[in-house]
């Protein structure tokens, strides 16, 4: 019998992962910040580890870490307070928190940086869906249709992708937050690349920019075993017929996906969710 529901952990009213321990998230908010801590953050399958692997070699000049990338920039959630407060500054870490849950509470008055992406919603459902279908502790094994109504809804990890996304959107113009779409590295990764390493405070030359271009493409990652969380143990096994954790990286593969009704359904929810906001995706 197909299970149509996800296994989840509440905090705050939002959903988390089983995996993480909701009594370290309370705690996340007061976790001290140094000068130099950059914190990479995302909404689920949006281009978190894309940016890690962009943001890693930045920061070695385009040279390939041997550590895997996972725990050159760990995730904030799921290391845990012990892990976490044994890290020394400056640290550069990723997390999936919503904008007020972040350590200092108020990121955009904090010392530290923040590399928000957020990516069109139809696609990162599709994406999350897999990723849902593949982990075994969520227990689901609905099919897509069951997964759709779950996310339009929030009743997936992390909740509603607009209370998310838009609870970054609106300090975007803070000095110390950077606001990008995973489209826009899709469309120009060199230049996604040059804007990343400024903000970062580096000055890269064009020739490093081009080597950090080449080992940030899909293609590369999906062959490097220190970029995927295929090739770390977990805790809880993948499903065995599961799709890889590094998938497809592509806009508009929701239309393989979405029906025409849920289509427009979703299309209504995101038109009163979104307008006015000034915040706009490229969905093809």
């Amino acid at each position: 019998m197909s299970n149509s529901s996800i296994l989840l952990n509440y905090h705050n009213g939002i959903p988390f992962d089983i995996e993480l321990d909701v009594n370290w998230i309370a705690q996340i908010p007061d976790y001290p910040i140094s000068p130099g801590d950059l914190y990479i953050v995302t909404y689920a399958k949006s281009g978190t580890t894309w940016t890690q692997q962009i943001v890693a070699l930045i920061q070695r000049g385009g040279e390939k870490n041997q550590s895997h990338l996972m725990q050159v920039i760990p995730w904030l959630e799921i290391i845990g307070k012990e892990a976490a407060f044994a890290l020394s500054p400056p640290r550069t870490l990723k997390s999936h928190l919503p904008y007020d849950m972040m350590p200092g509470r108020d990121p955009a008055n904090s010392i530290g940086k923040y590399i928000y992406i957020a990516r069109n919603p139809k696609d990162v459902a599709v994406s999350f869906y897999y990723h849902t279908k593949r982990h075994s502790e969520y227990n689901f094994t609905g099919d897509w249709d069951c997964y759709f109504e779950l996310f339009i809804k929030g009743e997936v990890e992390f909740g509603l992708w607009f209370d998310h996304v838009l609870s970054w959107w609106r300090h975007k113009d803070a000095k110390n937050i950077l606001f990008l779409k995973y489209e826009d590295l899709k469309k120009d990764l060199p230049g996604s690349v040059k804007t990343i390493a400024q903000f970062m405070g580096y000055s890269l030359d064009d020739a490093t920019i081009d080597k950090i271009t080449r080992q940030s493409t899909f293609e590369s990652m999906k062959d490097d075993p220190l970029a995927t969380i295929d090739s770390l143990p977990l805790k809880f096994p993948v499903v065995s017929s599961s799709t890889p954790f590094i998938r497809k990286g592509v806009i508009g593969d929701w239309k393989n996906h979405f029906t025409d009704e849920q289509s427009a359904r979703f299309d209504a929810e995101y038109t009163k969710r979104m307008s006015g906001t000034g915040l706009v995706f490229d969905f093809e």
